[in-house]
């Protein structure tokens, strides 16, 4: 599918941005939610709506830099909760735009029947098919036009608004006309009716993909707009509750508030800088709508000519028409006060859903989620945002029942019956969640896989070596493979991870990749060794990983911990399903810059004396020429003196066959505690444990938020390998079946 040129700058995006948000919300949403709020706090509600929604607003920033491409939260939630939910979302998403931008068409009626008796609809309708028009043609051709039109109204509502504020006859006005307390549910009320009008952050993400230099561009143009246009709306708001004077809905409150603070003159002449606003602003919402079904149509949600590009304009023609056609509908047959009642319900469960989606992103570490922009202050910020919008819909929630079915009837038929039987993608929260699939069927490994001999027939290995991009030193890991594999055959697969709406094939080789091939060439000549290499990209490393362990009937699979990273708080461990269902060893080394081990400590749980982890120091300690390898088991105090001779006599019989090199035991009294481990890590350079059987930490929020294996190999003062014994060797066939 073709790509959409990137040619909107920081001062194109934001023009697109502040005009998406300086319609409708400012020219005819403060004549009705002062309905809601007591006339002194309408610039509260404003105030609290641009706060609930920034969390939302930063996070779809994090979210369209690390997902450039046109779509926006659409694409987001997609690659993050599957297929499903972004033909919902994507149909939402797409509906919502499309009723706020009729909204704004039919409020421009309101103010030109100020100035001539027009009909409504047709003047929306005659706009409409002038904004088609525009669309067609590509938003590079209208930034200009609508860069002046923008900051006129920006000027002018600024000037207006100080001018209102502090003008004798508004005072005199707030000073007759006291405040009435109509309760804090009323405020919500208010302040849930007004989001809608900050929904310019998700129209900003949607043509992302147009973007230049997105890392930078976004967040820049996102934050700057949010922060113009909330100090336009609260100056506005403020000015206005001195100007109304009526007890109904004014839908021109501008044309009010300059008729009573000014003249009507220039009442007339706000009436049409609202025209012309709101036209562009009605302008962007068609552009960002119509990327929604472009997207959809790109990732086969539904069918794809509508997301064809024309080959002279460069835009979506298909999804451009379309929109409009559902707009004009709208316009002509529904309600459109209560549709923007039902955008603001949706857009508040959007704005959720973004919040939980950078925090599902962040916590599965998925490789390839990579935001040129962090959020600052995760996770609070984004769990602020989830319980303030919660809080939101509840004076919402006669429209949200009502607004949940407009979205789910035909989203959830959409998918039925196109969507389901295009698209065999996961998600984010599918391939990171519990793999039974695995068990059940071969799986596609991605590309250039090479596991066959030259002659055709399948061949064997005894050590897989997996690398994920991220390794500290992956030639260290590859040589404990080498002394692992004893002479056997290693095979060494780097792993990189893509969404799965990106083609495997469209990945080139990078040039680490390059470099690493040529550097286990040398390895592998310098020890006598059989090393393949792949370099392999993944819609699912997981997968593909778990199937590279059956197809070659490894007897050892050896990784680096990927350690906690930063900003994270849950206890997700993405391998921890995958540990349990292989049918191989598993080595997790934690390197910590110690090139020689000649010092190297075993720790035997009194439950977990086994032959394997002894066997694998003395293969390390022969490969590394070491001075010591010591055996250690933790006791209790408690202990009599003939359980201490027990162990000491198991560890004396499993290591009589296994001792070339200088072994000592050491069977102590002391309390079986990572602290202990902790501190005997000081005085060796290498340490082995079983991956079950060790001591939790003695503090309770540790064992709260990782699992001991992961204290230990963070904790430990040298490298650390955890060593997990298959139950079974073979591939889990037999589980499969079961």
């Amino acid at each position: 599918m073709e790509a959409l040129e990137r040619q909107l700058k920081l001062k194109a995006v934001t023009i697109i941005s502040i005009s998406a948000m300086l319609g409708p919300g400012v020219f005819v949403l403060p004549g009705v939610a002062i309905l809601e709020a007591s006339s002194h706090y309408l610039w509260v509600a404003y105030f609290l709506a641009l706060i609930s929604v920034l969390p939302a607003s930063l996070s779809i920033v994090e979210l369209a830099t690390a997902m450039p491409t046109s779509g926006g939260a659409y694409v987001y939630i997609e690659r993050t909760f599957g297929p499903f939910a972004g033909t919902v979302v994507g149909f939402g998403l797409w509906m919502a735009l499309l009723f706020k931008s009729a909204f704004a068409l039919i409020g421009i009626g309101a103010y030109l029947g100020i100035i001539a008796p027009v009909p409504v609809q047709g003047t929306a309708i005659v706009l409409l098919v002038l904004i088609l028009m525009m669309n067609v043609l590509g938003m590079g051709k209208l930034s200009d036009v609508i860069g002046l039109v923008v900051a006129v109204a920006s000027l002018s509502l600024v000037l207006l608004s100080s001018w209102s504020a502090f003008g004798p006859i508004l005072q005199d006005r707030l000073q007759a006309s006291p405040a009435s307390d109509q309760g804090v549910q009323n405020l919500l009320a208010a302040t849930a009716m007004v989001v809608v009008s900050y929904a310019g952050a998700l129209k900003v993400a949607a043509i992302a993909g147009e973007v230049r230099d997105p890392d930078q561009t976004l967040p820049r143009a996102i934050l700057y707009s949010m922060l113009i246009v909330g100090a336009i709306y609260v100056m506005v708001a403020w000015a206005y509750t001195g100007a109304y004077g009526g007890n109904g809905a004014d839908l021109s409150p501008i044309f009010t508030l300059a008729s009573f603070a000014v003249s009507k003159r220039m009442g007339l002449v706000m009436c049409a800088v609202a025209i012309f606003t709101m036209v562009s602003m009605a302008n962007a919402g068609v552009l960002a709508a119509s990327r929604f079904p472009f997207a959809m149509a790109r990732d086969q949600l539904i069918p794809p000519y509508i997301g064809r590009i024309h080959r002279r304009f460069l835009t979506p023609v298909p999804a451009i028409m379309i929109s409009c056609l559902v707009m004009a509908v709208i316009i002509a047959l529904l309600d459109v006060e209560k549709l923007a009642k039902f955008a603001s319900v949706f857009l508040i469960v959007i704005f959720i859903m973004v919040n939980v989606t950078v925090m599902v992103l962040r916590e599965t570490r998925v490789q390839w989620y990579k935001p040129g922009f962090a959020t600052p202050m995760y996770p609070f910020l984004q769990l602020f945002g989830i319980v303030v919008g919660l809080v939101l819909l509840l004076p919402l929630a006669s429209y949200l029942f009502y607004a949940t079915l407009c979205v789910l009837i035909p989203g959830v038929l959409t998918f039925l019956i196109y969507s389901r039987k295009k698209v065999q993608r996961r998600g984010v929260v599918g391939v990171r969640g519990i793999r039974k699939d695995l068990l059940h069927q071969e799986l596609d490994l991605g590309r250039k896989a090479r596991f066959t001999e030259p002659g055709g027939s399948q061949r064997d290995t005894e050590v897989v070596v997996s690398l994920y991009g991220e390794e500290r030193s992956p030639d260290t890991l590859i040589e404990l493979g080498i002394a692992v594999a004893q002479k056997q055959d290693i095979e060494v697969v780097h792993l990189t991870e893509i969404p799965e709406q990106t083609s495997v094939y469209d990945i080139e080789e990078s040039a680490v990749v390059r470099s690493l091939a040529r550097r286990i060439g040398t390895m592998s000549a310098k020890n006598k060794a059989t090393i393949y290499f792949d370099p392999i990209t993944s819609h699912d490393i997981y997968a593909t990983l778990y199937d590279i362990s059956q197809r070659l009937h490894c007897s050892w699979l050896v990784q680096e911990w990927g350690g906690r990273h930063f900003g994270t708080f849950t206890m997700h461990n993405p391998m921890g399903w995958l540990e349990e269902h292989l049918g191989c060893h598993l080595i997790t080394f934690r390197d910590a810059g110690i090139r020689y081990f000649r010092k190297i400590l075993i720790y035997l749980p009194q439950a977990q004396i086994s032959r394997l982890p002894i066997q694998l120091a003395y293969d390390l300690g022969q490969m590394h020429e070491a001075d010591e390898i010591k055996v250690v088991s933790l006791i209790g105090t408690q202990h009599t003196q003939e359980h201490y001779d027990e162990v000491w006599n198991i560890l004396a019989e499993v290591i009589k066959p296994l001792s070339p090199t200088p072994t000592s035991l050491a069977v102590l009294a002391l309390e079986d505690s990572l602290d202990v481990l902790t501190s005997l890590s000081e005085d060796c350079d290498l340490l082995i444990a079983p991956s079950r059987g060790l001591p939790a930490a003695a503090q309770l929020w540790k064992r709260l938020s990782m699992r001991s294996s992961d204290l230990l190999l963070s904790g430990a003062a040298c490298s650390v390998i955890i060593l997990k014994e298959a139950k079974i060797v073979a591939p889990a066939t037999s589980e499969a079946q079961d």
